[in-house]
């Protein structure tokens, strides 16, 4: 189902809630300066947020408790950012808290840094131990490995395609949920990785269902400059789009696409077979998201969804681990 954003993009909407230290409140922190970073993509590791807030009162700062420049490794507490317009906003992150910083910017501008992280507890701590009898299904061993994770805060509301056939013997499963979900991944032919909704899914054939949404991205509905054609997919940017999601799909006019750079620190036969054939671009203009970004400043400029693609029937699929540079690890 395509779709189109005909509503205004210039009244912007921000929401910006942090648990306090005792766990039963939480600071809306909506009202002030706030930068945000948020950056997700499907290598099975946490979506993570950094969030600047500036001018905030100590008082503020201490309730959220956290020892200056040292790790929150307690409390877990909750961060929610929702971001969009005024008239179409929904939630862009959801994580645990773990990392609090303070400084100064200027004689006049102090700051609070925060940086917290979705999926991180689960994909450090969660211990998949399930035994599986005869006859167990694809699905059932993906279900062992989400049950293992949900007691740090991770499920699946969207599963993804398996593969047919039962296991013809029982199965132990004793390993970290993270390397046991690999398994059933590789298995499964799909590629993984941590969302604000849980564990996101994407195949790696680059299939799609007809009843799947669409965004169209047009310099009328938000696509800022042209689309390129890189090592890692196909870039894009376009004013920020809360709907737009890893695994989401887009609709690109490949007439507005052009082709990137040959890059000499890329290896040949990659560029060979990807960038110098346009294997990421799709023959209809329909493109997976295979990372994204948000980034906004409430009194700036900044208020972007930067996005890698690849189209849906494309011949490659980027596997480049240069997409992964941006992605911390906590």
């Amino acid at each position: 189902m395509m779709s189109e954003a005909n509503y205004p993009q210039w009244l912007r909407y921000f929401r910006l809630i942090v648990q306090t230290g005792n766990g039963q409140e939480a600071l809306d922190l909506s009202n002030f300066r706030c930068k945000f970073h948020i950056t997700q993509a499907i290598v099975g590791k946490p979506c993570t947020a950094e969030i600047t807030v500036y001018n905030v009162s100590t008082e503020t700062i201490d309730r959220i408790q956290a020892p200056v420049n040292a790790v929150v490794k307690h409390k877990h507490m909750k961060v929610i950012i929702e971001a969009g317009y005024q008239e179409s906003h929904s939630l862009i992150f959801q994580g645990d808290l773990w990392w609090k910083s303070t400084g100064r910017e200027s004689e006049t501008d102090t700051y609070m840094r925060l940086i917290a992280a979705t999926g991180d507890r689960a994909h450090q701590y969660a211990v998949c131990n399930a035994s599986l009898p005869k006859g167990s299904t694809q699905a059932d061993v993906y279900d062992a490995v989400v049950t293992s994770m949900k007691p740090y805060g991770v499920s699946s509301p969207k599963k993804p395609d398996f593969m047919e056939g039962r296991l013809l013997r029982g199965k132990v499963i004793f390993k970290m949920a993270a390397d046991a979900m690999q398994g059933v991944a590789d298995t499964n032919a799909f590629e993984w990785g941590y969302g604000t909704e849980g564990v996101t899914t994407i195949r790696k054939d680059m299939t799609y269902k007809k009843t799947e949404d669409v965004v169209v991205l047009t310099a009328n509905t938000g696509l800022v400059g042209r689309p390129t054609v890189t090592v890692d997919g196909v870039e894009a940017q376009c004013l920020l789009q809360p709907r737009i999601d890893v695994g989401s799909l887009v609709l690109i006019d490949n007439n507005s696409i052009q082709g990137g750079d040959y890059d000499t620190a890329v290896d040949a036969d990659l560029m060979s077979q990807q960038a110098a054939t346009g294997g990421f671009i799709s023959g209809d203009g329909l493109y997976r998201v295979l990372s994204r970004e948000h980034v906004g400043d409430t009194r700036g400029n900044e208020w972007y969804t930067k996005m890698v693609c690849a189209g849906v029937n494309a011949a490659q699929t980027p596997m480049n681990p240069t997409v992964l540079n941006n992605i911390p690890n906590l």
